[in-house]
């Protein structure tokens, strides 16, 4: 592996969190897998395949709400893990995983995970761990996300969307608006009022972040 996928997988802190004897059997058991935009790499009821880390590009999780609607659960970014909890528990897949753009992955299969854990059954400690660090994140997203205005979750989501440095929202609208939890028409209304106040530029098919520390503000309101 190259030392700057290293050093980005260890910039993680759950990986890095891991005792470097249990990490060299992981990276032992993975594989680099390289995926085309809009790539699939599950989906819903599909068995586990392993676990998965973005070296490159970008991972989209997504579900099905009541209604049929499609929902951005969450975007997986270069460093970050996903798909522990089929690998921990052997249930099937409860959402999408999409490839967005070009995209390199890390991959350890549920038989090399398997190898992995049997050397050192501590590892599934470790996956366990990594499956309620992101309980947590969920919790603490929804509990932030209660009682709060419209125009604060959008501006948290805008900012969560937004690529790295560039200030660019790779994101549909529907998407948006399903994340923030509002209608379609209703976005539009706020980010057309985001855009009167200079804080975004709207064109087609992209946003783009004009004013990073006024979003940032009014995220915490």
């Amino acid at each position: 592996m190259h030392d700057e996928n290293l050093d980005m997988l260890e910039s993680d802190s759950w990986f890095s969190g891991i005792a470097p004897g249990r990490r060299a059997l992981l990276l032992r058991e993975a594989r680099t897998e390289r995926l085309a935009n809009g790539a699939r790499i599950y989906g819903p009821g599909d068995p586990p395949n392993g676990l998965w880390a973005v070296l490159h590009g970008q991972v989209r999780l997504k579900s099905l709400s009541a209604n049929g609607g499609e929902l951005l659960a969450l975007i997986v970014r270069p460093g970050t893990w996903f798909g522990e909890l089929s690998t921990l528990d052997g249930h099937p897949r409860p959402h999408d995983a999409i490839a967005f753009g070009p995209t390199s992955l890390l991959h350890i299969a549920m038989p090399a995970f398997g190898r992995a854990a049997t050397a050192d059954p501590e590892l599934y400690r470790d996956l366990g761990l990594l499956v309620c660090a992101h309980q947590r994140t969920a919790l603490r997203f929804i509990t932030q996300s209660i009682g709060q205005s419209i125009r604060a979750r959008l501006a948290q989501a805008l900012i969560r969307a937004s690529s790295a440095g560039e200030g660019g929202v790779n994101i549909r609208q529907e998407e948006l608006a399903a994340v923030v939890g509002i209608a379609r028409q209703t976005l539009n209304r706020h980010l057309k009022r985001f855009e009167r106040d200079r804080l975004v530029a709207i064109s087609y098919a992209q946003i783009r972040i004009l004013d990073p520390a006024g979003l940032q503000g009014i995220a915490l309101e």
